[in-house]
């Protein structure tokens, strides 16, 4: 054997479900669908995660001091390397009956992008007056065949074992022309949903609707949240 199995990363294990569980919520604001049961082998997509390089995102101070907010991705840019749900049309399909959509015209993201985050006693203070994250995804998106981009889709997958009662997205109401900011005060900021987090759950959402991770209890100071983001842009 020339290379050990076991650091090899599998691209052959990113199958979607073709009988996930789908719930979709009509918020004040705007619509949410969880994915339940998202891919047929979750365990074999979380054993790729420690396979993966993990690089910092946030330019902050006290990144990787108090708490750590970084990412790992597998483009997926040879032929021999392509990940089925970008390519097979199975995800394309499953998003067009939830969002009455041409799978045609989604350009899916063809990359493997897992967010990663954890923190430390020095952090954690910090949970009880802010929220962490809160953000729109501010995309450019280049036209596709001359066709301008009409908006973009997200989709974030929970890739870990268990979750705590509380831990998992929040969905906030803010303004269309108020900042989002990574660190936003909860008496200034108004959150009007939160998804428990489940491994396996998929949480599908307009990108421009303003979110970010919830994390309430202290189960990320002891590991590591993995989150796969997927970008759908529309055309």
């Amino acid at each position: 054997m020339l290379l050990d199995d076991s650091i090899v990363f599998d691209n052959t294990v990113f199958e979607i479900n073709e009988d996930p569980i789908i719930n979709t919520i009509d918020t004040e604001v705007a619509k949410i669908t969880t994915i339940d049961n998202f891919y047929k082998d979750v365990d074999g997509v979380i054993e790729q995660l420690p396979k993966m390089p993990i690089s910092l995102i946030w330019k902050q101070p006290d990144n990787n001091k108090t708490f750590i907010d970084a990412r790992k991705v597998y483009r997926s840019n040879m032929s021999g390397t392509i990940l089925p749900y970008a390519f097979d049309g199975s995800l394309n399909k499953l998003l067009s009956n939830i969002i009455d959509f041409p799978p045609e015209r989604m350009d899916i993201s063809k990359e493997f992008v897992v967010n990663c985050f954890s923190f430390t006693e020095e952090f954690e203070p910090f949970f009880k007056d802010n929220w962490y994250g809160c953000h729109r995804d501010e995309h450019t998106n280049a036209p596709r065949n001359g066709i301008e981009s009409t908006g973009m889709i997200a989709l974030v997958v929970f890739l870990n074992e268990h979750y705590e009662e509380g831990e998992g997205m929040n969905f906030y109401d803010l303004p269309p022309d108020m900042p989002t900011n990574i660190r936003c005060k909860k008496s200034e900021v108004k959150q009007i949903h939160s998804i428990q987090g489940k491994k396996n759950r998929a949480v599908l959402f307009d990108s421009q609707f303003p979110h970010g991770q919830h994390t309430p209890t202290n189960q990320f100071k002891n590991e590591m949240r993995h989150t796969q983001v997927i970008f759908v842009p529309l055309y």
